[in-house]
């Protein structure tokens, strides 16, 4: 008891090796990235009159903020954090601006999907650039394990929260109302954030023969305001980075798929059953049962090891998928899909440590951006895959999609173990 209560006191921490203020701004900043998705479907569609524009339209977006994520985390680990985004957020919110009056004045075609590619190519991915500033001011392998613990758990109730504003939003003012909210989110806790934010990338003091951080005792990084910035010879390739935290990727890649299948799954029984209203709610508990575990990764011995703990997740995945798959009513489903997330949170937790240590030196914001692309390609990937078999055969095709991807975690846990 004593112990578990020691390491849950871990996250008094945080905010003495970075400041409270910087902790709430990194909440609220990210915020309307996660009305984007909702936000653009809403918005789009109520001002065309097509559901299937809206959908192009975020897809649009998704897929550029996608491909321009690592793009974007190798130009931090070059210039800094700070220049980028003062850089980013001005332009972000003016592609929030230009959504908006597209959506107002019901613009289609050519330009709309311009707007909705520089929306997506200038998202910031704000979970990312406040993991890999963590890495520069905590002091233990331990310490970065719960900085990584909560900003999943902050990852997944913006998840729940986002779609949640939008509701609200829209319901409440008009369809666009979402996009000129989240215009102001980006406004208001956006540019104080890239103020805040390190002028220079996090540097390693010391580094291993192989170019990895040495971690024998804790992670020691600095950020030295007079420091020169990196010479692009100091910042590995972006496909060198991709390769060495390859299993995290995938990791993510198949927890985005989990997300997007069973969205898609949930949807289509909510529909069966005569209750559309609920299929948010009821996937809404699957974030929260992922939430809740997040923050309990800290209780997690250091003894047991990172792949051993993927391939627990995934296969605690795959079983309660498949329980899910088998469910009958929608309580059943909310229940064995908050118990799905229970096993979501530590994987997604352990995915970010696997990508922290085996990212090589000078790599750690591409290591970090690659992480969100991937969870977003997986969602964009399952929820077409899981719609189009839900569509065809039924909700327990779209939770095959997502019982497979939980296959697929246990089974990289499983080579990395192997392959230590």
């Amino acid at each position: 008891m004593s112990s578990s209560l020691s390491a849950l006191a871990q996250y008094r921490i945080l905010p003495s090796r970075a400041s409270g203020s910087w902790m709430i701004l990194a909440v609220a900043a990210r915020a309307p990235y996660a009305m984007v998705p909702l936000g653009t479907m809403t918005a789009i569609t109520a001002s065309t009159g097509s559901v299937a524009t809206g959908g192009l339209a975020t897809g649009l977006a998704s897929a550029a903020g996608a491909v321009a994520g690592p793009l974007i985390g190798r130009w931090a680990d070059h210039a800094g954090q700070r220049r980028v985004l003062l850089t980013l957020v001005p332009l972000s919110a003016v592609a929030f601006a230009l959504l908006l009056t597209a959506a107002l004045t019901g613009l289609n075609g050519p330009l709309l999907w311009a707007v909705c590619l520089l929306l997506g190519s200038t998202a910031v991915p704000i979970g990312s650039f406040t993991r890999a500033r963590w890495t520069s001011l905590v002091r233990s392998p331990r310490e970065l394990s719960t900085a990584f613990s909560y900003e999943s758990t902050v990852d997944e109730m913006t998840f729940v929260l986002g779609p949640a504003l939008v509701g609200v939003a829209a319901s409440t003012a008009f369809p666009a109302a979402p996009i000129a909210l989240a215009a102001t989110l980006v406004l208001l806790a956006g540019i104080p954030f890239a103020i805040t934010s390190p002028p220079l990338a996090a540097r390693p003091k010391d580094a291993d023969a192989a170019g990895q951080v040495s971690r024998a005792d804790a992670v020691d990084m600095t950020v030295t305001p007079d420091s020169p910035a990196r010479s692009r010879a100091d910042v590995p390739p972006i496909p060198r980075v991709l390769l060495a935290v390859l299993p995290a990727v995938v990791i993510m890649l198949c927890i985005g798929a989990n997300f997007g299948s069973v969205q898609a799954a949930t949807t289509e029984r909510a529909a069966l059953l005569g209750a559309d209203g609920a299929a948010g709610l009821v996937y809404a508990l699957m974030g929260l049962g992922s939430a809740a575990t997040a923050l309990a990764v800290v209780l997690v011995p250091d003894s047991v090891r990172l792949a051993v703990r993927v391939l627990i997740g995934g296969a605690g995945m795959a079983l309660m998928l498949a329980a899910s798959a088998a469910a009958s009513s929608l309580v059943a489903t909310a229940l064995l899909l908050f118990a799905v997330g229970l096993f979501v949170g530590p994987t997604m937790v352990t995915a970010f440590s696997i990508a922290e240590r085996r990212s090589p030196t000078g790599g750690i914001s591409v290591a970090m951006t690659s992480m969100q692309s991937s969870i977003t390609v997986g969602v964009s990937l399952g929820a077409m895959l899981g719609g189009a078999l839900t569509a065809a055969s039924g909700p327990v095709a779209g939770f095959a999609v997502a019982i497979g991807a939980g296959v697929v975690i246990a089974v990289v846990g499983l080579a990395v173990l192997v392959r230590r």
